[in-house]
């Protein structure tokens, strides 16, 4: 029944029916109402009015029925209207001038409406807009600007010609990604790996089609799960997997192995290069394969010209008909591998294998090194500062685990494997902890000032003072140690202490007195008032869950 109702039915109403304009003047007096259908609803900040030629807008006034609530599509609180959305302006000119109306409007259901923009005389008549049926707008995205003009003009071009375009479009953007910094790494290794089988078409050729296939598959598999987290109600668009802190550690673990991997720091086996690692080493199909999936993973944070007008008009159709075009996509992607393989006599140009392949794959560590760099980067931005501490020492701790000097091979005796072994086990099991460990809960500090030192102690409230900076390992260490986690956060709960961070990481005279009014000359620096004492207690520069427990609650 669900596969079917994906497949088949349209579940959200056309633009225009969701969102009906109507325009009438009266005098100077020019009022905009949309009637909005159940379940949908416009934003007032996504609302806009725009003179042409001779005609003047001087004012706006809204309805008084708008609402504020939480928005996952901007995740900020947003003010909306449902059923009737009345927008008044003191406009002048003649009745023939034109006003361009921009607005846009979402369903509760979870699609969210690109911008739509209509034309209206100042008599209140509509003007129709020259028909287009997707906007070339190559530098807008699907989350804001104009990816579709999907009004009743592009009737012109019949549905057939809309999804012809829309396919193309999203053939021509899968192929332009291959140029963009977060696949190209990916195409590298595969090109690496083909210049392998130079002296066999048939294994290039089935190569070449085992990685579309991989590539398709992963694009209809993304699209799957997009529609379906949306046909259950909530909003996510291209890339929503990279919202994820874990998905994106993953990936910066992975591309880091594959670097080193190439600049041959560890050897896995030289089929390792085409990522399937042990499935590669039964069948090579199976790497060509999940090398696809992984140019697929990597994409999906890019977005390449034509792309946003493709996707843009996926997302508003049915979703079979999305499939389609995702996985027009997927062949874009693919292509130029595909043709690779196909063509002999652009086989034929690949150079054959020998000992500069020593020196081409050590020259590919770098870009993955590059994507890797970045994925960090875009988890810093999900998690904060703290991410780059606990995935580097992760890292680090990956790197000791595939040092040579600890294969077990090297050792001489039963003894010595098993030591290396384990030793290889406890890094790998501690790295993981340290990259996948990306909890994040809410911030319970606050940041210092006198004043809310003096304010919170006249409330009767118990302070605790971190003063800290971002260069010091002490201070880091211990936030992580003693001043985090569940057992932290019920213990300030329960004891009604108000947390206050003093940040040194940059000057600062506030801290810099603070610091000095404690005969201190530097960080961690910790101070704790009890309820209704001006006078501090001074904690030791490293902390301990205990300790604070015990400083907390006065035992």
């Amino acid at each position: 029944m669900l596969a079917s109702s994906l497949l088949f039915a349209d579940e959200f109403l056309d633009v225009d029916d969701a969102f009906s304009v109507n325009v009438q003047r009266v005098g100077d007096s020019l009022t905009v109402e949309f009637d909005i259908a159940p379940d949908y609803y416009l934003y007032r900040d996504r609302y806009s009015i725009r003179a042409q030629g001779a005609a003047d807008v001087t004012s706006t006034q809204f309805g008084d029925n708008v609402l504020i609530k939480y928005d996952p599509n901007f995740d900020e609180d947003m003010a909306v209207f449902y059923d009737v959305m009345s927008v008044r302006h003191a406009v002048s000119g003649a009745q023939e001038e034109l006003v361009q109306l921009t607005y846009q409007g979402c369903a509760d259901a979870g699609l969210c409406y690109p911008p739509q923009k209509r034309l209206f005389d100042l008599n209140g008549n509509p003007v129709a807009i020259e028909p287009t049926t997707l906007s070339l707008d190559l530098s807008s995205e699907l989350s804001g600007a104009e990816t579709l003009d999907l009004n009743e003009a592009s009737n012109e071009s019949g549905v057939g010609l809309t999804l012809i375009s829309a396919t193309l479009f999203a053939l021509i953007g899968g192929l332009i990604l291959n140029l963009m910094p977060c696949v190209f790494p990916v195409l590298s290794l595969k090109v690496m790996q083909m210049t392998q089988f130079g002296d066999s078409p048939a294994h290039t050729r089935l190569h070449g089609l085992a990685y579309t296939v991989g590539v398709v598959v992963s694009f209809l598999v993304v699209a799957s799960v997009l529609l379906l987290i949306r046909y259950f109600g909530d909003w996510v668009g291209w890339g929503f997997q990279l919202q994820s802190p874990y998905f994106v550690a993953a990936l910066v673990l992975l591309f880091f192995v594959m670097s080193l991997t190439m600049f041959g720091f560890v050897e896995f086996g030289q089929s390792m290069m085409g990522i399937g690692q042990g499935l590669t080493e039964k069948s090579g199909m199976a790497g060509s394969f999940f090398t696809g999936v992984l140019a697929t993973v990597v994409a999906t944070p890019c977005t390449a010209p034509f792309m946003g007008s493709a996707i843009g008009f996926a997302l508003l159709q049915p979703a079979y008909v999305s499939l389609l075009i995702f996985a027009a996509m997927g062949l874009g992607l693919s292509l130029p591998v595909l043709l690779i393989s196909l063509i002999p006599k652009l086989a034929g140009w690949m150079p054959k294998p020998g000992a500069w392949m020593t020196t081409f794959r050590q020259l590919m560590a770098f870009p993955l090194f590059a994507t890797a760099l970045w994925l960090l980067w875009v988890l810093i931005e999900l998690q904060g500062t703290n991410a780059l501490l606990q995935v580097g020492l992760g890292l680090i701790l990956l790197t000791m685990a595939l040092w040579p000097a600890l294969s077990s091979s090297s050792a001489g005796s039963t003894g010595g494997r098993w030591f290396k072994r384990t030793v290889r086990v406890a890094l790998v099991v501690t790295a993981g902890f340290m990259v996948f460990d990306q909890r994040q809960s809410e911030s319970l500090w606050q940041e210092y000032s006198p004043e809310l030192v003096q304010a919170s102690l006249s409330e009767g409230r118990s302070v605790f003072v971190d003063v800290t900076a971002a260069w010091c390992i002490t201070c880091k260490a211990n936030e992580r140690v003693a001043l985090s986690g569940e057992r932290f956060e019920s213990l300030v709960e329960r004891e009604d202490v108000v947390l206050i961070k003093a940040d040194w990481t940059n000057p600062s005279p506030s801290v810099d007195q603070l610091i000095a009014g404690f005969n201190r000359d530097g960080v961690p620096l910790y101070a704790f008032y009890e309820k209704g004492s001006p006078v501090p207690e001074i904690l030791p520069q490293i902390l301990t869950a205990n300790l604070i427990e015990e400083v907390f609650t006065g035992s």
